[in-house]
């Protein structure tokens, strides 16, 4: 009995892991060459990025830093709701396209989480603010995301065409993620600031912590993460081990599943043929599309090798990323890393992303994604 009770207590705890295990292995049943596919499915320094960032995002909280900004952002803001929401986005907004939507992430969750408890703030709200803040905010280089990444390599764009072309998206995806925080701070009670606690900084820790982040950044641009791993560990090893058994080393097989998966479909569904055919509309909207199904980045593997229209590509799948949930892969981290619902996140970023897809679709009408 105890033992089903854990199984139970399990598969509610880890809903989308225990899916997408179901999913791989009803592909494999399917398909058993699949286990031949799945060493070029799995992008292994994408898991060492992860991993990484994973025991760095645990070393900035247990050290009391992520604390410590958090009461500085709500001495600042005194806790008023628009001023809070406004001060999240900015510094997402400043992170994100120098550490990647996926660093943001792991650095900025784990901050606000902090800010809605000690401000009464809703943290689903913060939480989805932060992911689409980070999606956004990393298309302005080609390093920000791995989907531009792909992109920027593939097509041989130079980086000043590359950051001449994002900045439409960029400045309108800022400017409408302003307009929204304003409609819903008009909507949040605005509540007395209970007396901030002191906050106890570990030093040592803290400088750990930072110094593995610029390791981590630094050695996956150069595409040795690797190295990065090594320091960190190095570095977590000497300041504070226990971080170690910290970690939730269950996201890593998410993230594991979700790069057989979504690798998976395409295959199997045979769109590739297709793909070939399509205007610039239309690769925009199939890749914002196939963004919700697969995640954004499976979606640039599947589309890029069989179209020239770029633009109308980067358009679609940077928007796709802030949709459903596996739009993007940033988006299940934040949801990983805080207590966050599936349908509170989607409450809050459906909204913005209808209203952004139709604007997207606009700047591809006029031209500037055309």
């Amino acid at each position: 009995m105890k033992l089903w009770r854990c199984v139970y207590d399990f598969i509610m705890r880890e809903k989308l892991l225990v899916t997408l295990l179901i999913l791989f292995l009803l592909f494999l049943i399917y398909d058993h060459s699949l286990v031949e596919r799945v060493p070029e499915y799995v992008n292994m320094n994408a898991l060492i990025v992860i991993f990484t960032l994973l025991m760095i995002s645990r070393s900035l909280h247990v050290s009391g830093l992520t604390n410590q900004v958090a009461v500085r952002i709500l001495s600042r803001t005194k806790g008023l709701p628009r001023a809070t929401l406004f001060y999240i986005v900015l510094i997402t907004y400043l992170l994100a396209p120098f550490i990647m939507n996926d660093g943001a992430i792991f650095v900025m969750v784990p901050l606000v989480i902090v800010v809605a408890e000690l401000s009464g703030h809703e943290e689903a709200l913060l939480v989805t603010l932060v992911a689409l803040s980070a999606n956004l905010a990393s298309i302005i280089l080609p390093i920000g995301n791995p989907q531009d990444i792909v992109i920027w390599t593939h097509y041989g764009v130079s980086l000043p065409d590359y950051v001449l072309a994002s900045l439409p998206l960029y400045f309108l995806s800022l400017g409408l993620l302003a307009l929204y925080v304003i409609f819903l701070s008009r909507r949040l009670v605005i509540k007395k600031l209970p007396l901030l606690p002191r906050v106890r900084l570990d030093k040592k820790l803290s400088i750990a912590s930072i110094a593995s982040l610029i390791a981590i950044i630094i050695t996956a641009q150069l595409k040795n993460p690797l190295i990065g791993l090594i320091i960190t560990l190095a570095l977590i090893l000497l300041s504070r081990p226990r971080i170690l058994i910290e970690v939730d080393y269950s996201l890593l097989v998410v993230f594991l599943l979700m790069f057989i998966d979504f690798s998976e479909i395409p295959h199997l569904l045979g769109v590739q043929s297709l793909i070939s055919m399509l205007t610039p509309f239309q690769v925009y909207g199939v890749s914002l599309v196939l963004s919700q199904v697969i995640s954004n980045v499976p979606a640039t593997i599947a589309i890029i090798r069989h179209t020239v229209y770029w633009k109308p590509l980067f358009a679609g799948v940077n928007i796709g990323g802030v949709g459903f949930l596996p739009g993007s892969m940033a988006n299940i981290i934040a949801l990983r890393l805080s207590r966050m619902k599936i349908r509170d996140y989607h409450r809050y970023a459906l909204p913005f992303f209808i209203v952004l897809g139709l604007l997207g679709l606009a700047l591809v009408y006029i031209g500037l994604y055309g």
